[in-house]
């Protein structure tokens, strides 16, 4: 029985003994830890935190101060390493590390500082993603910007800079349904512009390549979201080639009563001139004659419709 309990007795000594050195090893590892974060080595601070929650785990509640420190420390530092990466635009590298703080932070039940790394995630992107718009590397500025709404589904300024570099790739459809969704979050002057700018462009694209029905309708929905000069004309243009008489009517006169100095407004005076004769409305085929009868380029032609085909007043 002695013998027994001698045995048990020094299993006891054994098992303190152990349990000390344990707890050395833990505090020892911690305190390393300290000392690197002091001497601004965030990383090494952190595997020596980690080192020690780990040791402080198979100690047990003996530790369970030792392992709260480590537990708190581990998520700033990833944090502020997040930050540091962001500052440097290294946006990918900060993003991979805030990820990494946010896990922690969540299973350490820090949930201020996951919300915190959460908010900054998509804040990096439209960091990012205005670099690359700024570069005009529209492309990469797309994929950045697709990140901040994937992150920030409400984001309006996100959406509209989203349709705005999709619109410089030519990627319609993306900057079609980011533009009409930032409109609806807030961005509605801002987006509608950009979007009649994308109907102009396609618009003149297919004047230029002859495919006046695409024309006419693109400019017509550049026309119906923020009426512009230029979009008129193409319309108008587009429209007398199809023989759509009213429809060149309308756009022409809508250029010439939003732009009545312009540079050319002689040739869309000759254009409206002929839609009119076409219509069998020489009254306004005639106004239209007579106001480029001192245009070099046009006063022949024009004067023989005043003077002979149409005879006006």
């Amino acid at each position: 029985m002695k013998k027994v309990l001698s045995i048990l007795t020094i299993a006891t000594i054994s098992a303190i003994s152990l349990f000390a050195q344990d707890m050395e090893s833990a505090t020892s590892m911690y305190n390393e830890g300290v000392t690197a974060l002091n001497a601004g080595d965030k990383a090494t601070a952190i595997g020596y935190f980690e080192e020690a929650l780990g040791q402080a785990a198979i100690i047990g509640p003996e530790a369970d101060e030792l392992a709260y420190n480590c537990q708190r420390n581990i998520p700033t530092l990833l944090n502020a390493i997040g930050k540091e990466l962001a500052a440097a635009n290294d946006i990918d590298s900060a993003v991979v590390v805030l990820n990494q703080a946010i896990a922690k932070a969540e299973e350490y039940g820090q949930n201020d500082l996951a919300a915190e790394a959460i908010t900054l995630i998509p804040q990096l992107y439209m960091q990012q993603g205005n670099l690359f718009l700024n570069q005009k590397d529209y492309a990469a500025a797309v994929e950045s910007y697709k990140k901040v709404v994937e992150a920030n589904p409400n984001d309006a300024i996100g959406y509209l800079r989203l349709g705005q570099a999709a619109r410089r790739v030519d990627d319609v459809e993306t900057a079609l349904t980011a533009l009409t969704k930032a409109s609806e979050l807030g961005q509605k002057s801002a987006a509608d512009k950009e979007i009649a700018t994308l109907y102009l462009t396609m618009s003149n694209t297919e004047l230029k390549a002859k495919n006046f029905e695409s024309a006419l309708e693109y400019a017509q929905k550049a026309n119906e979201i923020l009426p512009n000069p230029t979009s008129m004309q193409i319309a108008g243009t587009a429209a007398l080639q199809l023989k759509n008489y009213a429809a060149a009517i309308e756009n022409f006169e809508g250029f010439i009563a939003a732009s009545p100095n312009a540079r050319n407004i002689d040739q869309i005076r000759y254009q409206l001139a002929t839609a009119y004769e076409a219509t069998g409305d020489k009254t306004n085929a005639c106004v239209n004659y007579k106001a480029i009868l001192n245009n070099p380029q046009f006063a022949e032609y024009a004067k023989h419709k005043v003077d002979n085909e149409l005879k006006c007043q």
